[in-house]
């Protein structure tokens, strides 16, 4: 599942991204503006959503427009 982690104001960046990989998150990015972006096994969210530092996990979604 492709997720976006939003860390809390003022958490140590370094340091969270390495607990969230150490939960099993793939980190593809760290984005200093948006938090960081990456994938988690099904049912990993909830493990990421308790760390210290992060303040949301949120799924990524896709879109498709029909053709014009």
């Amino acid at each position: 599942m492709n997720i976006t982690v939003t860390l809390d104001d003022g958490a140590d960046v370094e340091l969270v991204v390495g607990e969230l990989r150490r939960k099993g998150m793939s980190v593809d990015e760290v984005l200093g503006a948006i938090g960081v972006v990456g994938s988690v096994p099904v049912g990993g969210r909830a493990a990421l959503e308790a760390l210290d530092g992060v303040f949301a996990v949120e799924e990524d979604h896709t879109f498709q427009l029909p053709p014009l």
